[in-house]
């Protein structure tokens, strides 16, 4: 019985980040996509295109066809692309990638401390807090959407819509601007 080709495929891809070192936030960085495409592989998601198999096998030097072939020889690191033998040598420098875990409390002070920026503003949208929120928290949310749900829920004490929302000439929802009222952190929300 054949194994899956997802899971072979990744199978494979955890081999090459073990033989060089790498994890898959590296993956990540090098591709410059804001989700962990190795993750996406394996759950599923945003099932492997062709094209994402061959950007994953590029940054080995490979064309799709040989990164997915298990008999295929190793690059040796000399032979990888510039890109990717620096993100190697940085990673032998700095060692394993550290997480920090962020719960709800976490989140909300990260957010309230963001809002110190906008403090004196008269408006600003939830897409300009999560701009000036720290990298790894905003690598952790993936998108404004989060911000918003917080400013309707737990934070709804510390912040307001002004009423007016963003004039864009695009398809969706149009995002809203709001205005600090206070930076207290743990507020209560009113019921």
């Amino acid at each position: 019985m054949n194994r899956n080709i997802v899971d072979e495929y990744v199978d494979i891809l955890q081999y090459y980040l073990e033989y060089y070192g790498l994890y898959h936030i590296d993956i990540k960085k090098l591709l410059n996509t804001s989700t962990d495409i190795v993750q996406d592989i394996k759950k599923g998601k945003n099932g492997p295109t062709l094209k994402k198999l061959g950007d994953i096998a590029q940054l080995f030097g490979l064309n799709y066809y040989e990164f997915g072939n298990p008999e295929f020889k190793l690059p040796e690191k000399e032979n990888l692309p510039t890109l990717t033998q620096e993100k190697i040598l940085w990673r032998t420098e700095v060692g394993p990638p550290q997480s920090k875990k962020y719960n709800k409390l976490d989140l909300n002070n990260a957010v309230i401390d963001a809002l110190e920026a906008f403090k004196d503003m008269e408006k600003f949208l939830p897409s300009e807090v999560y701009d000036n929120l720290p990298q790894e928290l905003k690598e952790k949310l993936g998108s404004t959407i989060r911000i918003t749900g917080l400013f309707s829920d737990e934070l709804s004490e510390n912040v307001e819509k002004t009423g007016e929302k963003l004039d864009k000439r695009e398809v969706g929802r149009k995002q809203e601007y709001y205005k600090v009222i206070s930076l207290e952190k743990g507020l209560k929300r009113k019921k």
